[in-house]
């Protein structure tokens, strides 16, 4: 894993977060990864088996290694951009994560291997409470028929609420 690399750019897109903090027991890697499904659906994404399966994978990795091998309280973030999904867990521990070479009949040491082949880019970084460690996955971002409906929706809203203004120009960008 690389570390979290720093970005200079402003982006204008929105990206939607949220955050949830375990105390760090097995017991919480289950409920957690359910969490992280329910929430990017509250989001909207549609998710096929496929990609459900992807993000729990993943989330469950993550969040598991932060509660075998860190400290502490743990932090999980989630942000979501069209098309683009982070899982970033934060744990108390500056140790940095390491892939190991689990043998054939090893019961664990595969879960950053896995982590690595289902994201697009994985990373880790140093922080002032310990250590984040990320995924970064694509998602489906929604078909072209859900986005021409909030434009009809839109555009009705829109003259229910104006209907003695003048007409305006309108620019919509749509990713």
């Amino acid at each position: 894993m690389e570390p979290l690399p720093s970005y200079s750019k402003v982006s204008v897109m929105r990206t939607l977060v949220a955050r949830f903090v375990l105390a760090g027991t097995h017991g919480e890697v289950s409920p957690a990864r359910h969490k992280v499904i329910d929430q990017v659906r509250a989001w909207g994404v549609p998710l096929d088996d496929e990609t459900a399966d992807g993000i729990r994978l993943v989330a469950s990795e993550l969040i598991t290694n932060a509660v075998v091998h860190g400290e502490g309280p743990i932090t999980v973030a989630l942000f979501h951009r069209p098309g683009r999904l982070v899982i970033e867990v934060l744990d108390a521990s500056p140790v940095t994560p390491q892939p190991n070479c689990a043998g054939a009949d090893d019961e664990s040491g595969r879960g950053l291997l896995l982590v690595d082949a289902l994201a697009a880019r994985t990373g880790w970084a140093s922080s002032d409470r310990g250590k984040r460690v990320w995924a970064d996955l694509a998602l489906p971002k929604p078909a072209p028929a859900v986005r021409a409906d909030v434009l009809r929706r839109l555009f009705a809203v829109q003259q229910e609420t104006d209907v003695r203004a003048a007409p305006k120009a309108f620019v919509l960008a749509v990713a």
